[in-house]
């Protein structure tokens, strides 16, 4: 008893301080007033089985409403919280977690009025892998004038994981769909898989690339009273225009004009007389001549005055 008191009258200013500092704490923390508010916990799923996975739509996040002094809940309401839910030994099925007050590793004095949502069911299958092959979806056409010649995936073909019931029947993994609109020329696009609504993860998360070749489309034109030329002021013609048919990449053709097209007879060395001579046609580097109507002309070379 004597050692008790002597312990307790040893550093008694000390004591004194530290039990006045309790006590105003204590004053100030149920003085202060209580306030109510929700708050947003990431659900964080640990220690599920590598071969089994979530087939059921998870909650974006557990709402938890609490109550408890203004600045403790203020601080609880500007932190990231998490709440981490244990799969260690579940197998595959549907299971149902309730979540209490205890659930949850709140500061002393804050109390669990609501919980949204409880309970929390999950679906977990047990999962396969297969190697399937891309298919690239397509929408829209290129631009004016140009067609897709062939399309490719890099990689062409993906290990994917999932439910044995999905992957069974799949025969191909398609991609979000790619736009071809206004393109004109080879392209690589990063694009992704499409998993729809399944229930479906790469083994090995790799970029997806489409290697688009766009090419121009042939475009044939033809081009009425082409005038025919010749090398001498003297030769007299028939028929002076002819009609050229005219084949090539749309771009080229398309932008072509008559005058650009030039038609002659090669009368050069030929003395006076009447002749049938084939029509030559001069034309642009990249296009070609389909057909010329008439391909030959009468010429008649008058005799030098």
């Amino acid at each position: 008893m004597t050692n008790w008191f002597g312990t307790l009258k040893r550093h008694r200013l000390l004591k004194l301080l530290s039990l006045l500092l309790a006590i105003a704490f204590w004053f100030a923390v149920s003085g202060e007033e209580r306030t109510e508010t929700s708050l947003n916990m990431t659900l964080d799923l640990v220690n599920l089985n590598q071969n089994l996975m979530v087939t059921s739509e998870l909650p974006p996040a557990i709402q938890v409403r609490v109550v408890g002094s203004r600045s403790i809940v203020n601080n609880l309401s500007q932190a990231r919280l998490t709440q981490t839910l244990d799969l260690n030994g579940y197998k595959s099925g549907r299971h149902t977690f309730s979540l209490g007050p205890n659930s949850f590793s709140l500061p002393r004095g804050v109390q669990v009025v609501r919980i949204q949502p409880n309970p929390i069911t999950l679906t977990l299958a047990a999962t396969i892998t297969r190697t399937l092959p891309i298919k690239p979806v397509l929408e829209n056409n290129p631009a004016e004038g140009y067609e897709l010649v062939s399309v490719n995936t890099r990689p062409s073909q993906v290990t994917v994981k999932g439910p044995s019931t999905e992957l069974a029947e799949l025969k191909f993994i398609p991609t979000l769909p790619i736009d071809l609109s206004f393109l004109k020329e080879p392209t690589v696009i990063a694009t992704d898989l499409d998993f729809k609504n399944l229930h479906l993860a790469l083994k090995d998360p790799v970029p997806i690339l489409a290697d688009l070749q766009i090419g121009a489309k042939t475009l044939t034109r033809t081009f009425s009273g082409v005038p025919v030329l010749t090398d001498s002021q003297a030769a007299k013609v028939s028929p002076t225009q002819v009609t050229l048919t005219i084949k090539g990449p749309w771009p080229l053709v398309q932008n072509l004009k008559p005058e650009d097209l030039k038609t002659r007879v090669d009368t050069r060395n030929l003395p006076p007389g009447r002749y049938r001579l084939a029509v030559s046609v001069d034309l642009p580097g990249g296009v070609s001549l389909e057909r010329s109507r008439p391909d030959t002309v009468t010429v008649t070379l008058a005799k030098s005055p």
